[in-house]
């Protein structure tokens, strides 16, 4: 997921509060778009194989 400092910041601050459809909603009312039109994206917190969070993600229509 791509987007400004300020924006990942504001998003991150409330990843471990939202489920997933709520996370993706809230960071889709800054502007940040999937990666591409098709319907199904989700925005994913990931995390390595030790457990630590490798970042925000799109999962998506291709990944069902």
């Amino acid at each position: 997921m791509q987007a400004e400092p300020v924006t990942l910041a504001a998003i991150n601050d409330r990843v471990h509060d939202l489920d997933t459809h709520e996370l993706t909603a809230y960071a889709t009312s800054f502007g940040v778009r999937p990666p591409d039109d098709r319907t199904g994206w989700y925005i994913v917190l990931e995390y390595a194989p030790d457990l630590t969070e490798r970042g925000l993600f799109w999962g998506g229509p291709d990944d069902e």
